[in-house]
Parts: structure tokens; C-alpha cells; sequence
């Protein structure tokens, strides 16, 4: 009985009822008038004819038809001025029905926007609030990603400190087998502990140099400072090389073109090492014949383009959209947080203004880095 906006449906059909009664009602009366006048024209043709054959002076016809004009005009008059009152009253009434009904449409409005406006307020009041424990919550949750990328760095480093170490080590246990066997043959000589020395300590310097080389190498970078594309990636290269020829996995290097940018050459090398560590676990994980990772340094127009390849197979397709979000790893949770990539990606895109994309080709995955500048 109500349409949407809360107004009674009979209190919109009443105006167009009205109009059609009223309309009724005067066609009704004035066509009851007519048959009645015509019925009353009829009698007095009747009467006309019969005193006509007697010689009824004109002069009384014409009273007898003004006197009826007369009486007809004065119905007429009375019905207009009932009809005229009804609507009156029928005006008043339903004014006053609308009134009633559009000040409490009014009244109802007004208290579903107060409603509002409390609910609004009440909002306003804890936004703040809820806008600072997200921050805050945010900040928990970066802080939290920050330092399992760290224990995962360290864990990264010491595994390829290891690999760097485990040749001049060997090495090192040769010299001092060489030096037991002569001393216990008495064919020992000063010469010959003097060069044994000299190349002990040329293994002792190589691994100091190591230890520093990764300490250096994840620093943080301060400012941005002019580098050059071939010498980062270099120093990436330096670090993880013993522990690609370990896995017998070739690392080629191609240098299209090459020149310095303004950046920051440590996290720049950082995003390299860890791409090609993520190739080269792909590479022994799926024990591929011929495992093969390439580099590749190019120049085109203000972009410097660098990508990482390895014959792999590539990536599913339906973890290619996923590979950069945190925590997201095809990996056994024991050999990757999920956190590499999404850590590279921040570095090349929020702090160098770069790109760093995925995607898969005859081979296998494709990394490409680009920069401008």
C-alpha cells in the first residue's frame, strides 16, 4: 500500500478518482437535464400546437418560455454551486491529508539523516584510531619481512662463504700434508717451508678478502652514486661463482652495450645475486643436463636493460603473476622464504625508479631489469 518513498498508494490514486467522478457526475446531471428538458420542450410543443388552434397571444408563449429558461438556469446554478463546494471541501480535506503525510515523510527523512550523520560521526571518531593501529600493524609486518629477509641473506651468505672458502681450504690442507710428509722424511727445506708459507698466505689473504667482500657487499647504500652496470653485476658474479662451477652450471656473460647510472650499486648487486641464485636453484633442483644461466647487459635510448635467463622450462604459468608477492615461493620452505624477489622488486621499482618483470620463454624464465638513466 506504500510506494518507495513512503507515501500511501490511495492518497496518490484519490486526485485522478476525483476527477473521474466529478466528470461522471456533470456528465451524468447534464445529460439528465437534457433528456428531462427535452421530455418538458416535447409536453410544451404538445401544449403550443393545441392553443395555437385557439389563438394564444405570442406575448404569453414567449413568458411561459423565458419563466422555464429561467428555472432551468437556476438548477443549473444550484448543481454548479454544490459541486463547487464539494471540491472545496474535497481540496481542503486532502490538502491537509497531504500535509499530514509530506510533514511525516519530513520528520522521517530528517531521522534517518541524523541516523546517518551519528553513524558518520561515530566513524570519524575511530578512524583515526584505525587508521594508526593499521599503520602500526603495516610497520609490525614490514619490520617482520625485514628481518626474515635478513636471517635469510645471512643464511644465503654463509652458505656462499662456504663455497668460497672450501677451495683455499683444501688447498691450505694440501700445503700442510705437503709440509707433514717432507718433515717426516727429513727432505724438508727452508725454501720450501718459505713457499709453503708465502701460499698459505696468499689462501689466508683470498679468504680475509671474502669475508669483507660479503660485508661490503650488504651494506646498506646511503645515497645514490654514479656506478657501472658491468662492475655491479661483476661483484655479484664474484660471490656466487664458486658455488655455480661447484654445480657445474655455466654463467655467461653478455655485454651488448654498457655505461654508468646514477643509483645504488650495492642493492643493485644485491637484486643480481639473487636472481642468479634463484636460477641456480631452479637449475639443480630440476637436475637439468647442461644447466645454463646467461647475462645480459644492453642499451637502448635512455633504458638500460638487464636480464637474467636460465634453460630451466620456465615458470607456471599460473605462479607467473605471483612470483613478486611476499611469502610466495615454489620452493621447499627449508631453501626460500618467499622473500627475494618481492625484496628485488622493491629496490629496482621504489628506490631506483625501475621495472622488474617475469616471463617465460622457449627455454626457460626470463628476469629483465630496466633502468633509466
Amino acid at each position: 500500500m506504500f510506494n518507495k518513498e513512503g507515501i500511501p498508494f490511495f492518497v496518490i490514486i484519490i486526485p485522478f478518482l476525483c476527477i473521474v467522478f466529478i466528470s461522471f457526475f456533470s456528465v451524468s446531471y447534464y445529460l439528465k437535464l437534457e433528456n428531462k428538458n427535452f421530455e418538458q420542450d416535447l409536453k410544451e410543443l404538445k401544449i403550443l400546437y393545441s392553443q395555437t388552434q385557439q389563438k394564444l397571444p405570442f406575448e404569453q408563449i414567449e413568458k411561459q418560455k423565458k419563466e422555464q429558461f429561467e428555472i432551468r438556469v437556476s438548477e443549473y446554478k444550484h448543481f454548479i454551486k454544490i459541486l463547487t463546494i464539494t471540491i472545496v471541501i474535497f481540496m481542503i480535506v486532502f490538502t491537509y491529508l497531504m500535509v499530514t503525510i509530506v510533514n511525516d515523510i519530513i520528520k522521517k527523512y530528517v531521522k534517518q539523516v541524523q541516523s546517518k550523520e551519528e553513524i558518520l560521526q561515530n566513524l570519524n571518531k575511530n578512524l583515526e584510531q584505525k587508521v594508526q593501529l593499521g599503520i602500526e600493524e603495516g610497520k609490525r609486518k614490514d619490520k617482520a619481512i625485514l628481518e626474515q629477509s635478513k636471517l635469510a641473506r645471512i643464511g644465503s651468505m654463509i652458505s656462499m662463504i662456504a663455497h668460497q672458502w672450501r677451495q683455499p681450504l683444501t688447498e691450505l690442507s694440501g700445503i700442510l700434508m705437503e709440509l707433514e710428509t717432507a718433515t717426516r722424511f727429513k727432505k724438508v727445506t727452508d725454501e720450501h717451508i718459505l713457499n709453503s708459507i708465502e701460499k698459505s698466505d696468499r689462501m689466508i689473504e683470498f679468504m680475509s678478502n671474502t669475508i669483507d667482500d660479503f660485508r661490503n657487499f650488504y651494506k646498506p647504500d646511503k645515497k645514490k652514486e654514479n656506478f657501472n652496470l658491468l662492475e655491479a653485476c661483476q661483484k655479484a658474479i664474484n660471490l656466487i661463482d664458486a658455488t655455480l662451477h661447484e654445480n657445474a652450471i655455466e654463467l655467461k656473460v653478455n655485454t651488448k652495450s654498457n655505461r654508468d647510472i646514477v643509483g645504488y650499486p650495492t642493492e643493485f648487486s644485491q637484486v643480481i645475486l639473487n636472481l642468479i641464485s634463484n636460477a641456480k636453484d631452479i637449475l639443480v633442483e630440476k637436475d637439468i643436463e647442461n644447466p645454463r644461466i646467461e647475462l645480459t647487459i644492453d642499451v637502448k635510448g635512455i633504458n638500460n636493460i638487464i636480464t637474467v635467463k636460465d634453460n630451466a622450462g620456465g615458470i607456471n604459468e599460473e605462479h607467473l603473476e605471483l612470483v613478486f608477492d611476499p611469502y610466495f615461493s615454489t620452493k621447499d620452505t627449508s631453501k626460500g622464504t618467499g622473500l627475494g624477489l618481492y625484496i628485488s622488486k622493491l629496490i629496482i621499482e621504489r628506490n631506483m625508479g625501475g621495472e622488474l618483470t617475469a616471463q617465460n620463454d622457449d627455454e626457460g624464465a626470463i628476469f629483465k631489469i630496466v633502468l633509466v638513466g
